[in-house]
């Protein structure tokens, strides 16, 4: 999430990016890549898509590609919430142990 800037990065919001101002639509999180998050941004008139990654620049997407990054993104929810499950039954067992 970008926070050194005065423009909020927060779905629904509008921000400026160079000479465009955009929504931001969504928020891909991009955790053990090392890379800064994507945003997802359309345009005012909501006709058309940009992905946006800090310091790589702003390009145009179709719907399709978004439509790709929203359904990574939500495999990468899903195995994290898998493996905070495995890690909260492994914490129960021990805790069971000691009872």
């Amino acid at each position: 999430m970008i926070s050194n800037t005065n423009q909020n990065w927060i779905v629904g919001h509008t921000v400026k990016v160079g000479f465009m101002t955009l929504n931001v639509r969504a928020v891909i999180k991009t955790p053990g890549d090392y890379l800064p998050d994507a945003y997802i941004l359309s345009n005012l008139r909501g006709d058309k898509l940009y992905k946006f990654i800090p310091h790589n620049g702003c390009q145009a997407i179709t719907i399709d590609e978004a439509k790709d990054m929203m359904a990574e993104q939500e495999e990468i929810e899903a195995c994290q919430v898998q493996a905070e499950h495995a890690s909260m039954m492994a914490i129960a067992a021990v805790n069971a142990v000691f009872a």
